[in-house]
């Protein structure tokens, strides 16, 4: 093999594992593209799963990813995970359809026996009636769709009108069975519950690795003792295996190790951090976090909560004319909004005081080169 063929075909191995950590359930009907490549190099994947102490489980024509937790805890990449009544619902649909006798369903029959298995439980009804409901059930049906375990069949405007009038079929699905099992199985979930792990074993490369690989940060300052003496003699041995199973690049600091995957690659969404965006919400972020990380204390920025607020009154006031309306109201919307979009990346951390303090992972967007167009009356545009 050429080393331009070599290459190539790392980059497949690599891709093909990002894909399984962003995708835990892969089959040719729900990942097309990612599927060839998964199915070609399972027999790498496999020793690479090992190395995170995850296993790379295959049922027909389905791969499934499992996470295997270390004494009852995983490595939980930052974003939003689905609502709870999202999460509920996805879990009363596959119970349902584990007892559904049809290798074929609609949105409507399977509304019909979510209703019905929710009915008992007093506190937490399913009503179909409901527009809220039926969006939720759609959501729920989503997952299950990325997940495999359904495959429409139908045009894709049935659901939207069912989901405004609650009337039709909503739309058809085939039910795949061995997606479904892989889905269900949930010896992990008991295994974390009990927090049970390898008597005896040191798990803490493991562990280290799945963080680097999993969040793509090792915040050191975080780490037990004994993880922390581990990581001296260990960093250039994590590094050298997490480029080589992602194609990133691992930048070693003394407060931080942190993967950079690689931006010349189709990467899953979830594996992005979409960040900034041309938004006045991310713009007005970035002008506070750098605010912060000139202004806070120590190596991690902490910076109290009075002096956040003037740093958003003096952004309020100096660029609050080229913001949206719902910004423009207050320094607190400002502050408010750039809070919630700066920890649902995981580059800030809130204390119960109110105090900021980022993370290292902020680093990588500190001194950017924000200005205001001339002229200009607004800079962005109103969001949705």
């Amino acid at each position: 093999m050429t080393e331009s063929m070599q290459r190539a075909d790392d980059a497949d191995k690599q891709r093909a594992l990002l894909g399984l950590l962003a995708s835990q359930v892969v089959t040719p009907w729900s990942h097309p593209i990612l599927y060839p490549l998964v199915h070609r190099h399972a027999s790498t994947l496999t020793t690479w799963c090992t190395r995170l102490g995850y296993r790379l489980v295959h049922l027909d024509r389905c791969y499934r990813l499992r996470r295997v937790p270390i004494d009852g805890a995983v490595a939980i990449p930052d974003g939003d995970p689905p609502r709870r009544n999202v999460l509920l619902l996805t879990l009363y649909a596959a119970a349902c359809l584990d007892d559904h006798r049809e290798d074929t369903i609609t949105l409507q029959e399977l509304s019909d026996v979510v209703r019905l298995a929710t009915a008992g439980f007093s506190g937490w009804p399913y009503d179909p009636n409901l527009r809220p409901h039926r969006q939720g059930l759609i959501a729920a049906v989503e997952l299950l769709t990325c997940h495999g375990v359904l495959e429409p069949r139908t045009d894709e405007q049935l659901v939207e009108g069912w989901e405004r009038s609650g009337e039709g079929i909503g739309a058809g699905y085939v039910l795949h069975r061995d997606a479904l099992m892989l889905l269900i199985d949930t010896g992990d979930v008991d295994m974390a519950l009990a927090r049970r792990s390898a008597s005896g074993e040191d798990t803490r490369g493991v562990e280290l690795l799945r963080a680097l690989i999993e969040t793509q940060a090792i915040l050191v300052d975080e780490l037990p003792e004994e993880s922390r003496a581990y990581l001296v003699g260990q960093r250039a041995r994590l590094a050298a295996r997490a480029e080589e199973m992602t194609g990133g690049s691992v930048e070693i600091r003394s407060d931080a190790i942190t993967l950079v995957l690689p931006a010349d690659r189709d990467l899953p969404d979830a594996l992005q951090l979409d960040f900034p965006t041309a938004t006045a919400v991310d713009w007005a972020s970035l002008h506070l976090l750098d605010g912060v990380a000139r202004v806070g204390a120590g190596s991690l920025h902490r910076c109290a909560a009075d002096k956040v607020r003037l740093l958003a009154a003096d952004l309020h006031t100096t660029s609050g004319r080229f913001l949206t309306r719902a910004l423009q109201e207050s320094p607190a919307a400002v502050q408010s909004a750039a809070e919630a979009r700066l920890t649902g990346l995981g580059l800030l951390r809130i204390d119960s005081n109110g105090d900021w303090q980022l993370t290292p992972l902020a680093g990588r967007f500190r001194d950017a080169e924000l200005s205001h167009p001339t002229p200009a009356d607004t800079l962005f545009p109103e969001e949705p």
